[in-house]
C-alpha cells in the first residue's frame, strides 16, 4: 500500500528475495518500504518476517500477542512496533485502524488504512481483511467507507467438501472462526457496496486445493447481482504480483 509518502507491506510470509523481486516489478524500490504490518501470526503470515525485516530496515508493527506467536521465526535484531486492536495509530502520513477478526490466531485483526487529509470526507481509505472465518455487521459498518476493499475469498465450499482435506480440517476451515468462502465474501461485498463508496475489490487468500480464481470471481459477482455496475473485482494470485490499482 502506498501513499504520496509511505510504502507499507502488509504481512511476511514470502521470502526476502520474493518480495525484493516483486516489488521491483512493480518499481518500487525494497529500501523504501516504511513499515511491516502483521495481521495475526500464523506462519503463512510470519515466517519471514524477521528475514524481510531486516533486509528491508523496515519495522515490524503487530500486537503483543502476535509477537508471542512467532517471536521464535525474529532474530532480536528486528525493530519492533506495537500497537492495540481498536486503537489507530500513524506511519507518516497513513492513520491505520486495526480492527478485531474472527480468526483461530492469538490475536488477529485487519487494517482500514486512510491518507492524511484536510478533508476527512475525501480521505482515501483501504480495508484489508483476509483471513476470517465470518464478517459480521459490525465488521460490514467498519468497511462501508473503503475506496478499495482486499477481502479474503479462500474457497469454494463444493471443493472443500469434495476435496481431500481431512474431516477436522474441513470444519475448522468452514468455521466462524475459519476462512470466508466465495459465497460468504460475495455476500459481504455485496452489502459493503449497497453504501456506494466501494469502488475496487481484490479478492486475497485463495486456497490452492480448494479454489480457483475464476470461480471466485465468478461466485462474488453473482452475489452482486447487478449491484454496482462499476464495482472492479480483480483476484490476487500466489505466484506474481497483482496489478498497481490507484485509487
Amino acid at each position: 500500500m502506498e501513499s504520496h509518502s509511505t510504502k507499507l507491506l502488509i504481512d511476511a510470509g514470502l521470502s526476502a528475495r520474493q518480495v525484493r523481486e516483486r516489488l521491483c516489478k512493480l518499481g518500487i524500490q525494497p529500501d523504501q518500504i516504511d513499515a511491516i504490518l502483521i495481521t495475526h501470526d500464523h506462519q503463512d503470515h510470519t515466517s519471514e518476517a524477521g528475514i524481510v525485516s531486516l533486509a528491508l530496515g523496515s519495522p515490524i508493527y503487530c500486537t503483543e500477542r502476535t509477537l508471542a506467536g512467532f517471536w521464535n521465526l525474529l532474530s532480536g535484531h528486528e525493530q519492533i512496533r506495537h500497537f492495540r486492536v481498536g486503537q489507530e495509530f500513524w506511519v507518516k502520513d497513513l492513520k491505520i485502524h486495526p480492527f478485531r477478526v474472527f480468526h483461530d490466531a492469538l490475536d488477529p485483526c485487519g487494517f482500514l488504512i486512510e491518507e492524511a487529509s484536510l478533508f476527512t470526507q475525501y480521505a482515501k481509505r483501504l480495508g484489508i481483511a483476509t483471513d476470517l472465518g465470518t464478517i459480521p455487521l459490525l465488521l460490514r459498518e467498519n468497511l462501508k467507507d473503503c475506496d478499495l476493499l482486499i477481502l479474503e475469498s479462500n474457497h469454494d465450499l463444493e471443493m472443500l467438501l469434495q476435496g481431500d482435506y481431512p474431516w477436522h480440517l474441513k470444519q475448522r476451515i468452514r468455521s466462524e472462526v475459519g476462512h470466508l468462502s466465495n459465497q460468504a465474501a460475495g455476500e459481504a461485498i455485496a452489502a459493503i457496496a449497497q453504501h456506494g463508496r466501494l469502488k475496487r475489490v481484490f479478492l486475497a487468500h485463495l486456497s490452492e486445493k480448494n479454489n480457483h480464481p475464476q470461480k471466485a470471481l465468478e461466485t462474488v459477482k453473482s452475489c452482486l447481482n447487478g449491484l454496482s455496475p462499476q464495482l472492479e473485482i480483480y483476484v490476487s494470485h500466489r505466484d506474481r504480483p497483482s496489478p498497481l490499482i490507484e485509487f
